[in-house]
């Protein structure tokens, strides 16, 4: 996965995140952000981004079944690179025509488990950073048994899942904090 350094405006910033426009609408926007900066910690042991952290769970499981059947998942960081790139060439393109640019929030969640080797967490950490702020990194305390499990196709590892639509974004967030999803009644999951 070679590609070019990203530039230096685009890092990754948990402070400065931005969620989609649908969860600021309904007022869960704040509890989740929150929610999302109580837990975190680098890929790698010599990380530069922190990133949230969440455990696995059943509402996560039934969320991310539910945006692969509706095709928003991608299955691992070189499916994933080639989707953020085309995707990014698209919001440049429309970016020109309009002669505007967007504003700059998530619009993608780079979901990794606890099991992949340094290299790898390396390779996630460089896909965040080069599509920032539009992919959000999860660490769930998941291994890759567990993500594969929402695939009926894969292969039994599974190491990184991209879900790639603002409504299952949406859904997979909600489902990771329940409680800052409810508006704060519940303590988010560890």
């Amino acid at each position: 996965m070679s590609a070019p350094p990203p530039p230096a405006s685009s890092a990754f910033s948990l402070p400065t995140l931005r969620l989609p426009k649908t969860l600021e609408a309904d007022g869960t926007g704040a509890p989740l952000l929150a929610a999302l900066r109580q837990n975190v910690r680098k890929l790698w042991s010599g990380g530069a981004i922190e990133v949230p952290v969440s455990a696995w769970s059943q509402g996560l499981a039934s969320a991310l079944t539910l945006a692969e059947r509706e095709g928003h998942l991608v299955q691992g960081l070189e499916q994933a690179e080639k989707t953020l790139v085309q995707h990014a060439r698209g919001v440049a393109l429309a970016d020109a025509r309009s002669g505007a640019e967007r504003g700059a929030r998530v619009s993608r969640l780079l979901v990794v488990g606890n099991d992949g080797t340094e290299r790898f967490y390396r390779q996630a950490e460089r896909l965040v950073t080069l599509h920032a702020p539009r992919v959000l990194p999860l660490w769930i305390d998941a291994g890759s048994e567990q993500l594969a499990s929402v695939l009926p196709r894969a292969g039994g590892i599974v190491r990184a899942l991209l879900i790639e639509h603002k409504d299952s974004v949406a859904r997979v967030l909600r489902a990771l904090y329940p409680g800052a999803a409810d508006g704060g009644e519940r303590e988010p999951r560890p």
